[in-house]
């Protein structure tokens, strides 16, 4: 049986699932596979204000309402599943082995709610496959249970043979399968070996039992209780996250996300060493952490990986593109998955709408989503590969950060200023300003400062790395790089904000987006040129979607 579709979406994870559901709701024909079948478990669990305000951005300009109801724990509840958690915060928690630990070495960041309520957890089964379904509905033809047994391109367009023996053409492929991508092995696309710094891996679990980290642990006065954030527990050599899903009254979930990630240059994977005595090991040199799992049990048996990330030399072709868990992966730490996940897709729909009408696939109508993808990769690693280094030092730690806290601020202003000026104007072309920066991929495309502060500063903590700097030397150097310091340069005009500096305090963010509104250059400056009260309206339509 062959059957022809415009396009084919190999992967019904979220970003599969999404794009197609865009593609069919636009009147494109749709086929999409997955090896798998829904309900399934899947990581990448906790959203970010770059996730919620893509994930609104493009319910609004495709007309996909599902996209904004999995954009609010709200939404979520009504809509999609009553077994997902939210997110008042960033917490960081930093922890010394053998030792207790000591309350004040934290760091939490507020994740503003604003109109739309806090962030989520997402128990991804349920998320992916609402989407999944909603795709479906738009008429996507979809096969699960089923792998690709081959795939081939000609300069008509592409076929899929299924291991069912059914056959798809397709005027082009969408490749959204993750680590195990059917074109990177067709191609032999990835990189060997891995050509990013980081290089770590994890071994994950979801558990019942898991005790609030408040419950066990002295206040350090932080704003928001930890277990109504997604937690990280920091060490020399690696993290631990625990994402909530149980953490509100409404929550028909008693499970919670536990994933350990270490560095593998400090702790390799040993032969005949299974996760649970990895585990077991992990809570024996960390008290504090200890108590909050003293109780707690697995839900499904441990996983272990080998080395998480993986990179790709090309992520487009002709006829074809790598979705962003495709092209390349780096590391949970921060949330940045999804988000990243949607800004591939935000820039990609449009340009093949346009490639469609014009019947011309070819990889040069693409050449954006290659540097895209690339480019986020590379900042995502960056940032990563820093933060590992800093987990050796907390004041180290506390510096760089802040770092982190300021690109997060400005990448997500830029997401939510145009989301807001397009509901208030109802022009498309307010979109091609996420585009037109010179530095597409990066925290802050629009702003070569920003880059240039970023890089500087990764600079300072690889010298750490090389043993050229000590922490102290290099918590002073990133402090005259941010602003806080006297003789600061002041690459963004920043320094007033952050001399004022209170970790992830609301009146932090309060101040950037002053600074942004008001004397921030304009490249920044356009993305706060919107009517205030679209605010209101935007919340009140995506909240009764």
């Amino acid at each position: 049986m062959k059957t022809h579709v415009e396009v084919m979406v190999l992967g019904s994870g979220i970003g599969g699932s999404t794009v197609a559901a865009i593609l069919a709701r636009l009147g494109v024909s749709v086929g999409i596979v997955d090896a798998a079948r829904h309900p399934r478990f899947a990581l990448g669990e906790s959203t970010i204000g770059e996730t919620s305000f893509l994930l609104r951005m493009l319910a609004a300009r495709y007309d996909v309402p599902e996209l904004a109801q999995v954009s609010t724990s709200g939404g979520i509840r009504e809509h999609a599943s009553r077994r997902c958690g939210i997110k008042t915060n960033f917490g960081f928690v930093y922890h010394r082995p053998d030792v207790e630990h000591d309350p004040y070495e934290v760091t939490q960041c507020s994740v503003s709610e604003g109109p739309f309520g806090p962030e989520s957890h997402l128990m991804r089964a349920d998320i992916d496959q609402y989407l999944f379904e909603a795709s479906v509905r738009y008429g996507a033809t979809a096969r699960e249970g089923v792998r690709v047994r081959s795939i081939g391109f000609t300069d008509d367009g592409a076929t899929v043979e299924l291991d069912n023996d059914e056959v798809f053409t397709a005027d082009y492929v969408i490749d959204a399968t993750g680590r195990t991508s059917v074109l990177a092995d067709a191609f032999g696309l990835r990189d060997e070996p891995c050509r990013f710094k980081t290089d770590s891996r994890t071994i994950f679990t979801h558990m019942r039992g898991v005790v609030p980290y408040d419950a066990v642990e002295e206040s350090s006065g932080q704003p928001n209780l930890w277990h109504q954030g997604t937690l990280h527990h920091l060490f020399d050599g690696g993290w631990l996250w625990v994402i909530p899903f149980d953490n509100h009254g409404a929550s028909e979930s008693d499970l919670v996300s536990v994933g350990l990630s270490l560095d593998t240059r400090r702790f390799p994977k040993r032969d005949g060493v299974t996760p649970e005595q990895e585990w077991a090991e992990f809570l024996s040199r960390y008290p504090a952490v200890a108590r909050q799992f003293a109780g707690a049990t697995s839900a499904f048996r441990w996983i272990s990986t080998g080395r998480t990330q993986f990179s790709s030399k090309r992520t487009v072709g002709d006829r074809w593109v790598l979705m962003s868990h495709a092209a390349g992966a780096i590391d949970a730490l921060f949330s940045r998955g999804m988000a990243n996940t949607m800004a591939v897709i935000e820039a990609f729909v449009p340009r093949f709408l346009a490639a469609r009408k014009d019947r011309d696939f070819s990889a040069a109508r693409f050449d954006y989503l290659e540097t895209l993808n690339q480019r986020i990769l590379e900042n995502n690693d960056k940032l990563i590969a820093g933060s590992y280094i800093a987990f050796r030092d907390f004041d180290l730690w506390r510096a760089w950060s802040k770092m982190w806290y300021l690109a997060w601020n400005l990448g997500v202003i830029r997401i939510a200023g145009t989301y807001y000026r397009y509901l208030e104007t109802g022009d498309e072309q307010v979109f091609d300003r996420l585009h037109g920066g010179p530095l597409p991929g990066s925290f802050c495309p629009d702003l070569p400062a920003a880059q240039a502060q970023f890089e500087a500063c990764f600079d300072v903590m690889e010298q750490v790395e090389r043993g050229d700097l000590d922490p102290a030397a290099a918590v002073t150097r990133l402090a005259y790089l941010l602003g806080d310091g006297e003789a600061s340069p002041e690459p963004l005009n920043l320094h007033d904000v952050l001399r004022r500096w209170h970790d992830g305090s609301m009146e932090t963010q309060r101040l950037i987006h002053q600074w942004g509104r008001t004397v921030g250059p304009q490249p920044l400056r356009q993305f706060f040129e919107y009517d205030r009260a679209t605010i209101p309206v935007a919340a009140a339509n995506v909240l009764s979607a």
